[in-house]
């Protein structure tokens, strides 16, 4: 009987081994190698289950690299609409969760965190279409031309040929790293609908800030040469103390002021080039270098009903560059020459 036990015990646990095993096999060495790419990516343990986990949940989406315990839920997530809203709202702007594509493991890492904070802001600037779009497209130029009136120190300053990643400083308690992830969400209105992801810095009250944000942009042109707009941020608080903080109305109110600064400041440039007052333009030593120059009469250009588009930057800039070097190797017929051929004939 003891035997007879001994080997029920036995293949009991055979059995249990063996469908453990068909459940859940070992990873193969490709899956190794993906998984510790994608690591190195994200860095952290934690991030690579946020984007395994709320892309498996949110959007039943097996990401490559992920492994069966990357994919576990975190048991404080409630996986709900409201959670797997923005997850949703990027892919349908067209910013899937593709291997390969920029920034997308770090930006759905993101969203598949515990703690998440939205702030909207919306309004409008006395900007018509073309001119914000011919703006987007010349970032150094646009924080130069702000400055310039103001008297500010606001930069921006692209960090990748692809002008894709760039910095940005409104010169007193905001800066930061972003991405430019899309320029067109759903392939449409070509710089009124932008996604961007950056890593941020801020002052606000008596705490200073790094983090993480998925920003949506919304623009549309409306009656008077204005455009209006709607801002949404999602931000990643990095525990519970300051995911707290971050809701508070107190703490809502002074990020609505921050932005609203930069608004106004926009507002106000614009406002007192419209107009007719040249002069800072003029004064500002940036803008007189022989680029900005340039720079100015486009601008003028757009703001007198020239159309411009996202892009137009780059190709007026190769057009030209190409121009330069034509008239370059066109020399001139010089007098002597128009001599010696005369002698000839």
């Amino acid at each position: 009987m003891k035997l007879l036990s001994c080997i029920a015990k036995t293949l009991v646990i055979a059995l249990f081994c063996g469908a453990f095993a068909w459940a859940a096999p070992a990873e193969s060495a490709t899956d190794t190698v993906a998984r510790h790419k994608l690591l190195k990516q994200l860095q952290k343990e934690d991030d690579l289950r946020s984007l395994c986990s709320g892309l498996k949940k949110c959007m039943d989406i097996d990401f490559p690299g992920c492994s069966a315990g990357d994919k576990q839920p975190w048991p404080k997530v409630k996986y709900d609409d409201e959670y797997c809203k923005p997850f949703k709202e990027l892919a349908n702007r067209g910013y899937k969760a593709e291997p390969g594509t920029p920034m997308v493991p770090e930006v759905y890492a993101r969203l598949g965190r515990q703690y998440r904070v939205e702030y909207i802001y919306e309004g409008t600037l006395p900007l018509n279409e073309n001119v914000i779009k011919f703006l987007f497209d010349n970032m150094p130029f646009t924080a130069q031309l702000i400055n310039a009136y103001l008297d500010e120190n606001y930069l921006l300053e692209y960090t990748h040929p692809n002008r894709r990643f760039f910095n940005g400083s409104n010169g007193r308690s905001l800066s930061g790293e972003f991405y430019w992830a899309l320029q067109d969400s759903a392939g449409q209105k070509l710089g009124m609908r932008d996604v961007f992801f950056g890593y941020g810095h801020a002052k606000i009250l008596r705490w200073a800030l790094h983090g993480t944000a998925v920003a949506y942009l919304d623009m549309d042109p409306i009656p008077g040469g204005r455009v209006k707009y709607k801002l949404t941020a999602i931000v990643f608080p990095g525990n519970s103390v300051l995911n707290n903080i971050m809701q508070m109305k107190v703490f809502r109110s002074v990020v609505n002021t921050k932005i609203e600064q930069i608004v106004n400041d926009i507002k106000k440039a614009s406002g007192s080039y419209f107009d007719g007052n040249k002069e800072p333009m003029l004064k500002s030593a940036q803008l007189k270098s022989a680029e900005n120059v340039q720079y100015v009469l486009d601008f003028e250009e757009v703001v007198n009903g020239a159309h411009w588009e996202l892009g137009d930057f780059e190709r007026l800039q190769k057009a030209r560059k190409q121009k330069r070097e034509q008239d370059m190797q066109a020399v001139p017929i010089m007098v002597k020459d128009l001599q010696v051929i005369k002698e000839k004939k």
